[in-house]
């Protein structure tokens, strides 16, 4: 089985996360220039706004909404915290694109959950409680039927086809031809005119006339749409272009324990950058409040790095920037990004390098260790704010 999860408005929940005053409201995120909606939240869908109208056609269905800029950032930001919670289920993810994952089902631990609703709910509510945003789930036996389960109930939806023939044909008679992706508003008026008109009538078509229409993929999407798994869910073999990590606790306003768990990300995200061979361009720190707001800070770094002595430095700037003692924290999220091909150790005019080489030397034998004895066994002074008894008392959310 194959599960399919998707951010609801994604552009716009992710400036409604950032700006909290802007939930519940209708509100347009734009595209680069600002003519062109590219999310609008459900407040505005109610009123006929769909992604891709020109902003000067959201403002006529919907003159009350507000329009903003997308944030980019924030984005990718949601985007990763996203991903990190899936993986954090599911061994094998592969994802679409910014807002888009499919999950292998069977690479669970235990293999296919029994109670796959149960399992989509209980998905939903980690990314929630961990993320501030809400996502649409469909399971199924295909990438395709598990979209477009995934797309049947949003926002929020949980949708799953159960694997027999009178289970797919019930839904997919429920839903019109230009349900299915790839075939849209223009391509249904080919369908309208072959007498298709349901995703059903496209499943038992013709497969001649399918071809025709649709080139040899039509095979392919007939295949899909009857349950059949015609591509499987497989991670991208490239090297990462980030790696994040981030964990919910209860709230907070302890400084030490905020940044003790902001030092056991970088161990955990180091680790998993450097066997990879690879370095660092920039680095991103976040956190979130009690209130679900979400802070957060990267900075450009001189050049690629790849340890702790010289990551250290830029982060804790980072951690300064954003934390302020009247808050009370309910997680910390920490990110390497711009990932590079680690190459020789590179020197800066003004570094002793003799240091350098040190810390490269000392990075060697902890990565050792972490990797002989797990990541707990050894760490910094900073970071011994977190021990066994306090785990418990902040229930670290894993």
């Amino acid at each position: 089985m194959i599960a399919h999860v998707d951010a609801d408005a994604f552009f716009a929940s992710a400036l409604q996360r950032k700006y909290p005053k802007l939930r519940g409201k209708p509100l347009l995120a734009l595209g680069m220039g600002g003519g062109c909606v590219i999310a609008a939240s459900y407040e505005a869908k109610a009123f006929g706004v769909k992604t891709g109208m020109p902003l000067a056609d959201a403002r006529k269905l919907c003159p009350q909404a507000l329009s903003m800029p997308s944030d980019f950032d924030e984005a990718l930001l949601a985007s990763q915290q996203i991903e990190s919670v899936l993986r954090d289920q599911c061994p094998i993810v592969e994802q679409m694109s910014v807002d888009e994952w499919y999950l292998d089902l069977q690479s669970l631990q235990g293999g296919v959950p029994s109670d796959l609703q149960k399992w989509g709910k209980d998905t939903q509510a980690d990314v929630l409680r961990k993320t501030g945003l809400t996502v649409s789930i469909g399971v199924g036996t295909s990438k395709l039927l598990a979209k477009m389960a995934g797309e049947y109930k949003k926002p929020a939806g949980v949708t799953v086809l159960e694997n027999t023939l009178v289970h797919i044909e019930k839904f997919l008679r429920d839903r019109p031809a230009e349900a299915i992706p790839g075939i849209g508003r223009k391509r249904s008026l080919h369908t309208q005119s072959h007498g298709w008109r349901t995703a059903w009538d496209i499943a038992i078509a013709n497969p001649e006339s399918i071809v025709h229409l649709f080139g040899r993929p039509g095979h392919d999407l007939q295949r899909e749409l009857l349950g059949e798994m015609v591509e499987k869910v497989e991670e991208d073999t490239r090297p990462p272009k980030s790696i994040s990590r981030c964990r919910s606790f209860r709230g907070t306003n302890d400084r030490e324990l905020v940044f003790a768990q902001l030092l056991h990300h970088l161990t955990y995200t180091l680790l998993k950058m450097r066997r990879q061979d690879l370095a660092c361009t920039h680095v991103a720190v976040w956190l979130r409040t009690g209130d679900y707001e979400h802070y957060g800070k990267d900075i450009r770094l001189p050049q690629p790095l790849d340890t702790e002595e010289q990551l250290l430095p830029y982060i804790l700037q980072c951690f300064r920037r954003l934390y302020n003692e009247r808050q009370r924290y309910t997680q910390v999220g920490f990110a390497l990004t711009g990932l590079v091909p680690r190459g020789a150790a590179q020197y800066s005019l003004f570094e002793d390098t003799q240091k350098v080489n040190e810390g490269e030397e000392m990075q060697k034998a902890l990565d050792t260790l972490h990797d002989r004895f797990g990541r707990e066994i050894v760490k910094r002074g900073s970071a011994m704010a977190i021990k066994t008894d306090q785990r418990k008392k902040l229930s670290i959310v894993n």
